[in-house]
């Protein structure tokens, strides 16, 4: 699955990534790794939660995220991220 980094809260870690078809897929940072919005991430299972490994095709780098939700909408993405 592919997708690009489309809104975060760096302050909680939580990063929304749109994708082509299916909404978007909520991940938690695990650790600091540079990632921004515009950024275009790869990943192998759209429906795996829990500890996973993704790509940061745009800086060549993978680590080790947990995926939250997948599937979500535009409307759910202030709760998802944590906003308040």
């Amino acid at each position: 699955m592919d997708g690009v980094v489309y809104a975060m809260n760096p302050r909680r870690g939580m990063v929304a990534i749109a994708t082509e078809d299916a909404g978007f897929t909520i991940i938690e940072m695990l650790s600091s790794e540079d990632i921004e919005p515009g950024d275009e991430m790869y990943w192998e299972d759209d429906t795996a939660l829990g500890h996973e490994m993704y790509r940061n095709v745009s800086k060549d780098s993978a680590f080790e995220v947990f995926v939250q939700n997948h599937w979500v909408s535009r409307g759910q993405l202030k709760q998802q991220l944590l906003i308040r």
